[in-house]
C-alpha cells in the first residue's frame, strides 16, 4: 500500500502542475513571441577595424541597457564574427488609434502626434510603427559621446572654402560627407587612420553645428560626457528663468560628479576673460556641435544645461543615453531588417499546425502499435506539450527569454526524442514478459533497465544541446535551449508520470490481462510462451 500510495502521489502532483500550467494560459500567462514569430526589427551594426573584444562586449552590454530603459520586448544583443553587433527587437511600437469622421489618427507612444490623416486604421498603425521602429534605429546606433570643447573660431559653412574634420553620422545622406576634399575623415571611410575619437580628442577640429549652416573650429577636448551623474530633459517655458541660458523649449539639465565638478569650475574659470569667441565652451554630441555658450563666470555648483532646437522625443532619449553613457565604440549600421507582424504570424500559425500534426501522427501511431499502453502515451506526450509551454512561458516572463521558430522546431525535434523514450520502455517489458514473467513482475525491471538507457540517451542529446548553445549565435540559442530543456521535461515526465502509471496498471489484474494491454501487438512482439499450468 504504500508504495501504491506514492505511485498515485507521484501522478497527483504531475496532475497538479499541469492544472496549474492551464490555469496560467487562461489568465494570460504565455510564450512571449521572438522576432520571426511577432514581428520587429534587426540590426547589424559594425565597429572600427581592429576594434578589441572586451570594447565590442562593452559596446553591446551598452546597447541593451539603452534598449532596457526604453521599456521595449526583451532585446537579443550578440557579437557575431571580431566586430559586427547583432540587435534584434521584437515586438511592436505602441500607440493610440482614435477615429475622427472618416479618418484615423495616431499618436506614438512618447505623446507624439502623427496625425489625422490616415484613411484606415492599418495606415495609421503602419505610421506609428515606423515612426517607433526610427526612433529605436537612432537609439541602438548612437555613440552619443559627449565631449566640451573651447571655440577658435566660427563661421557660415560652404562646402567649397570650408575643411570640416568629420560629419555628424546624421548628415550621412549629405554627399559632401563623403568627400574626402570636403571631409579629413569621410563618413564613408570609417576606418581611415586618425579618425577614431580617441585619435581626434587632442586634436583642433572643425565640426558643423547641429543645423549644418555653421561650422566650429575648435581645440583639445576639455570634459567628456563620463564626468556626468545624471541627465534630465526638462521642458522650459517664458515664465521659469530657472535655465542659466534664458532657452525656452526642451533642454538637458545634467549634473556632474565630484570630480568632474571640479574639472569643470576649472575650465570655465580658465575661459571667462578671454576674448570672444575664445570664450565659447562648445558642447558637441557625436560631432555636432549642440550649443555653445558664452562663458560669463565660473561655474562652480556642478550643473549645466545642453541647450537646442531638441522636440521632447530627442530631448528624453538624449538624457537616456547620456544616462546609460556613450558607446565606447563608434558603430556604422550594416543592415536593417523588419519583420512585419503579419508574416510573424503566419510563421507562428504554421508551426504551430507543423507541432500539432507531428503529436498527433506519433500518437495515432502508438496507439496503434502499443493499445493501452498507447493511451499512456498519449496522456504522456500531452502532459509533456503543456508542461514544456508553460516552461517557456514561465522563462518569458521571469527572464525574458522570446520564442523563435527555432525554439518552436526544438520542440517538435524533442517529441521524437520522448516518444523514444515510451518506445525503449515498452520494448524492455516485451523482452521481459517474452521470458515468462508476468507484466506484474516484468515491469520493475524492464523499467530499471530502460531508465538507464533513456537517461544516458537524454544526457547525450541534452550535452549536445549545450554545446551549441554555448558555440552558436541568434536563432540557433533557440533551438539548442528549446531542445535541451524539453528533453531534460522528458527524463521528469517519464519519471513521475508514465513509471508510476504503468506500474499502477501492472497491479491490476483486469488491465494487465486484457487482450488490447499492447504487448502482443505490433510487428515486433514474438508470441508470449506458454508456461507449464497457465494459459494465455
Amino acid at each position: 500500500m504504500k508504495g501504491t500510495r506514492r505511485l498515485v502521489l507521484s501522478i497527483v502532483m504531475v496532475a497538479v502542475l499541469v492544472v496549474a500550467s492551464i490555469i496560467g494560459f487562461l489568465t494570460g500567462t504565455t510564450p512571449r513571441r521572438g522576432l520571426d514569430l511577432a514581428g520587429g526589427i534587426s540590426v547589424v551594426l559594425q565597429g572600427p577595424a581592429g576594434t578589441p573584444k572586451d570594447v565590442m562586449q562593452r559596446a553591446a552590454d551598452d546597447i541593451r541597457n539603452r534598449i532596457d530603459a526604453l521599456g521595449v520586448a526583451e532585446p537579443d544583443v550578440s557579437i557575431v564574427g571580431n566586430r559586427d553587433i547583432q540587435v534584434q527587437v521584437p515586438g511592436l511600437a505602441h500607440g493610440t488609434i482614435t477615429r475622427k469622421g472618416s479618418k484615423f489618427c495616431a499618436k506614438a507612444s512618447t505623446g507624439e502626434d502623427l496625425g489625422c490623416g490616415f484613411d484606415s486604421h492599418a495606415a495609421a498603425e503602419a505610421q506609428i510603427q515606423s515612426v517607433g521602429q526610427s526612433r529605436l534605429l537612432a537609439l541602438i546606433g548612437r555613440t552619443a559621446r559627449l565631449e566640451e570643447r573651447q571655440v577658435v573660431s566660427t563661421g557660415a559653412f560652404d562646402p567649397k572654402t570650408t575643411k570640416l574634420t568629420s560629419c555628424p553620422p546624421d548628415f550621412a545622406n549629405q554627399p559632401f560627407c563623403d568627400d574626402p576634399k570636403v571631409v579629413q575623415c569621410p563618413l564613408n571611410q570609417p576606418d581611415l587612420p586618425g579618425c577614431s575619437t580617441t585619435a581626434l580628442e587632442n586634436k583642433q577640429v572643425t565640426y558643423l553645428d547641429k543645423a549644418g549652416q555653421g561650422y566650429y573650429t575648435m581645440g583639445p577636448v576639455q570634459i567628456t560626457g563620463d564626468a556626468i551623474s545624471k541627465a534630465t530633459a526638462v521642458y522650459r517655458t517664458a515664465s521659469q528663468n530657472l535655465s542659466s541660458s534664458g532657452h525656452i523649449g526642451w533642454e538637458i539639465d545634467f549634473k556632474l560628479t565630484g570630480s568632474g565638478a571640479k574639472k569643470f569650475a576649472t575650465i570655465t574659470q580658465n575661459l571667462v576673460n578671454q576674448p570672444a569667441p575664445h570664450n565659447e565652451l562648445a558642447i558637441i554630441l557625436d560631432r555636432a556641435v549642440e550649443s555653445a555658450p558664452t562663458v560669463q563666470s565660473a561655474i562652480t555648483g556642478g550643473s549645466g544645461q545642453i541647450t537646442g532646437s531638441f522636440s521632447e522625443t530627442e530631448a528624453k532619449d538624449l538624457a537616456l543615453v547620456l544616462n546609460v553613457g556613450a558607446l565606447p565604440v563608434e558603430l556604422t549600421k550594416q543592415n536593417v531588417e523588419t519583420v512585419s507582424p503579419t508574416l510573424g504570424k503566419t510563421s507562428l500559425h504554421q508551426g504551430l499546425i507543423a507541432g500539432v500534426a507531428g503529436l498527433i501522427l506519433l500518437m495515432l501511431y502508438l496507439g496503434f502499435y502499443y493499445r493501452l499502453l498507447g493511451v499512456v502515451t498519449w496522456l504522456g506526450m500531452s502532459i509533456w506539450a503543456v508542461l514544456a509551454l508553460a516552461l517557456v512561458s514561465v522563462m518569458g516572463k521571469t527572464v525574458g527569454y522570446s520564442l523563435s521558430l527555432a525554439g518552436i522546431a526544438g520542440i517538435i525535434v524533442s517529441m521524437g526524442i520522448t516518444a523514444d523514450s515510451y518506445i525503449v520502455f515498452y520494448e524492455r517489458l516485451k523482452d521481459e514478459v517474452r521470458e515468462g514473467k508476468t507484466l506484474r513482475t516484468a515491469v520493475r525491471p524492464a523499467f530499471k533497465r530502460a531508465w538507464h538507457t533513456i537517461v544516458a540517451a537524454d544526457i547525450v542529446t541534452i550535452l549536445a544541446a549545450a554545446i551549441l548553445y554555448l558555440l552558436a549565435i541568434g536563432s540557433v540559442r533557440g533551438f539548442a535551449l528549446t531542445l535541451g530543456l524539453s528533453t531534460a521535461l522528458d527524463m521528469f515526465v517519464v519519471y513521475f508520470f508514465k513509471r508510476p502509471t504503468v506500474f499502477l496498471i501492472s497491479q491490476s489484474a483486469t488491465l494487465s490481462n486484457m487482450r488490447g494491454i499492447g504487448l502482443r501487438s505490433g510487428v515486433a512482439a514474438d508470441p508470449v510462451p506458454a508456461m507449464a499450468g497457465a494459459s494465455e
